[in-house]
């Protein structure tokens, strides 16, 4: 099972250090990582993933600039995704070094949604229990199954999180979800 992290940024280097650094001590070497820079304007991300020289990590940069919470360029990383998993973060989020291995755990029986718990730190670090609803679930705090997740086109709202999850339920209301009770993420 390879899980793909999606992750669009925008000019914010020391968050996506930090996302990366997560990445690199996981516990489990099944990741990939996509990142994808909003627009051609600054090079942060290219530079920063070149000195990282993990072959995990992948950038491109798109032509235009989307401006809008990175959902569209969650699309298109989801589209061109061809791991098992995918998990659609932002830039400025990360997990605990058990996160791939606890989802790889989770994923024996291939089920439609993996997803787990969170802290926020907006809400100073407050532990969030999160399920497969609108308004209760951050993009970042689950995984779907790639071919799933590609039939369901990503909004462009501010809360294109909750709506993909209601559009997920919709879509597939006999798809497994499977949830793993542990805090595997953290949103900044």
């Amino acid at each position: 099972m390879l899980v793909e992290i999606i992750i669009p940024t925008f000019d914010r280097t020391f968050p996506l250090q930090s996302l990366l650094a997560s990445l690199l001590a996981q516990t489990n070497p099944d990741w990939q990582a996509t990142v994808i820079q909003d627009g051609t304007d600054g090079d942060y991300c290219f530079r920063l993933v070149k000195e990282l020289g993990d072959d995990r990590i992948s950038v491109f940069a798109t032509f235009e600039r989307y401006n809008d919470w990175g959902h569209s360029l969650r699309e298109i990383g989801k589209q061109q995704s061809e791991a098992d998993y995918i998990v659609m973060t932002g830039d400025d989020n990360y997990y605990t070094p058990n996160f791939v291995e606890e989802l790889k755990n989770a994923t024996i029986n291939k089920p439609g949604m993996v997803y787990w718990d969170m802290v926020h730190s907006h809400y100073f670090y407050q532990f969030f229990k999160c399920t497969p609803a609108y308004n209760q679930i951050d993009m970042g705090a689950f995984a779907t199954r790639t071919d799933l997740a590609k039939q369901i086109k990503l909004n462009t709202s501010y809360a294109a999180d909750g709506e993909f999850v209601r559009d997920f339920n919709t879509k597939f209301p006999f798809e497994r979800k499977v949830k793993i009770e542990k805090v595997l993420f953290v949103h900044n």
